[in-house]
């Protein structure tokens, strides 16, 4: 696998992280960073965050469906950001740091017009999710990726959607570090702004806290009232 110094992004650490992932992470981490440790702490970790996809590149799975690639790369760049910080870091502040990031890399998937629109739309959505996603990972059914069970919506349903195999549990388990995966879980809330009108997410349980499936329930929800502006 081809390497890089450490004196900047360089050459991608290997052909299944790319030089985008590494500098969109880093990113995503900058402003966290700067906001919990002071300029001159986040500068250090940045550093270290960047030199550690060398270290982690060997161990990446090289998936062929592209939901599990996408998904797999925020476990990844978790797993790295983590190592990257301070070994004395207060737990709080560790939660904190991890917490905005995946905040932050889940909202940067829609940062682009036509994610956004393709997302909040029903009939592009569930295109892109049912068939582009979800069918094409089960039909390739790769051991350290996804593997999923749809619920076509109903009345109350948009869809549902139960998650039986979770590529980032595994693999953040194989690294030592199965902690990191139920933070990531709770970064699905940071995108639900970007649902189309109507739909409501809900979910009770998952994988990375003993689950034996995710249980993810898009559900059709009434629409607010509407505000009449005075004249």
């Amino acid at each position: 696998m081809a390497g890089r110094t450490s004196t900047g992004v360089g050459r991608p650490p290997g052909r299944v992280i790319s030089r985008r992932q590494i500098e969109r992470a880093q990113r995503f981490a900058r402003p966290v960073l700067t906001r919990e440790l002071g300029e001159d702490a986040a500068a250090e970790v940045l550093r270290r965050q960047r030199d550690g996809y060398v270290t982690v590149a060997p161990v990446v799975p090289p998936l062929r469906s592209p939901m599990s690639r996408m998904t797999l790369r925020l476990g990844v760049d978790v797993l790295v950001l983590d190592r990257a910080l301070p070994a004395g870091l207060a737990p709080a502040r560790r939660t904190a740091v991890l917490s905005g990031f995946v905040d932050n890399w889940m909202a940067g998937q829609f940062d682009t017009a036509v994610s956004r629109w393709v997302y909040r739309h029903r009939w592009p959505h569930l295109i892109l999710r049912r068939w582009v996603w979800f069918w094409t990972a089960n039909r390739l059914d790769e051991p350290a990726g996804w593997r999923f069970r749809f619920h076509p919506g109903n009345r109350d349903l948009f869809y549902g959607l139960d998650v039986t195999r979770c590529g980032i549990v595994a693999f953040l388990a194989g690294q030592g570090a199965a902690d990191l995966a139920p933070l990531i879980c709770r970064g699905d809330e940071a995108i639900t702004r970007f649902l189309p009108p109507g739909v409501e997410f809900r979910r009770t349980q998952v994988i990375a806290q003993g689950a034996p499936y995710c249980d993810f329930r898009y559900h059709n929800v009434p629409a607010p009232p509407r505000q009449d502006v005075p004249a």
